[in-house]
């Protein structure tokens, strides 16, 4: 399957999942009843434009810089894999072997499919918010994320579990971890390759930004109580997934968590300062 082919599925899939999620989650009265107000639609995207330029910018020095980030880190980084794997030990590989093989037909969709709409999903979401706050804190998350993973990818060179007994000195009777995504679907590597490498795996940025969504949920159960649930299922499965998949050890998972939870905490701060000047 070539990349084109693979992105239009993925776009193909966001939809369908965005057409069930939108009545389901949002309400069709609600949105019919705020796109109608077309001048408060444009406030709304107003106010969020300087979030939205904020991550747009930390997206584009993130792919500009992305092979410099990674030789700077080759030459520079510090390289703990080998201490991740003596803190941890066979965690992965035990949890992929205490999962059935008919998980990869779950958890792969999830890390690809599920992972895009998790993230997208929100900011259509809270465009019919009641106020913009959610929509500015979720974007203003995302852009610190992003931020403190660059400069995470760029200080530690480390390689996931898939990848551990390629290493030089790697413990010779670790349980070998398998990467099924990949060995089954190759293509999918023409995707993930055009935003990340295989060594940005400290922190788990699937976990960080699904973390995100879901702390963000959490705090607008009261106005989208049935999106909650949705976030944690796909939440929970994502984070699996990385483990499942052979992707991150439960340390870069346990950091993505601890990223988000202070991107979520920053992104209010930044939020509660600026929100007196162009209102909520």
């Amino acid at each position: 399957m070539r990349f084109a082919a693979l992105a239009a599925l993925v776009a193909g899939v966001t939809l369908a999942c965005f057409a069930l999620l939108i009545p389901t989650c949002i309400g069709l009265d609600r949105v019919r009843s705020i796109a109608a107000d077309r001048d408060r639609l444009r406030r709304r995207l107003r106010i969020a434009a300087p979030y939205v330029g904020g991550l747009a910018v930390v997206l584009l020095f993130n792919k500009g810089f992305l092979t410099r980030i990674e030789a700077f880190s080759r030459r520079h980084g510090l390289r703990p894999t080998e201490l991740f794997y003596a803190l941890e030990g066979d965690f992965v590989a035990a949890l992929q072997s205490a999962l059935p093989d008919w998980g990869l037909y779950y958890f792969g969709p999830m890390y690809v499919f599920g992972y895009v709409v998790v993230l997208v999903f929100p900011f259509v979401a809270y465009l019919f918010a009641a106020n913009a706050r959610p929509l500015k804190t979720l974007v203003a998350a995302y852009a610190v994320n992003y931020a403190a993973a660059i400069v995470c990818y760029g200080a530690v060179l480390a390689y996931g579990p898939r990848n551990y007994h390629r290493l030089p000195g790697a413990d010779p009777d670790a349980a070998r971890v398998e990467a099924p995504l990949l060995d089954t679907f190759p293509e999918v590597t023409r995707l993930t390759a055009r935003v990340n490498v295989e060594t940005n795996v400290f922190p788990s940025l699937h976990t960080a930004l699904s973390v995100t969504v879901l702390l963000v949920a959490v705090s607008t159960h009261e106005e989208f109580p049935r999106w909650t649930p949705v976030a944690g299922l796909l939440t929970g499965s994502i984070v699996l997934s990385t483990m499942y998949l052979g992707t991150h050890w439960a340390i870069d998972v346990v950091a993505g968590a601890a990223l988000a939870a202070g991107s979520v905490a920053v992104a209010r701060r930044i939020v509660s300062r600026t929100g007196s000047r162009d209102g909520w």
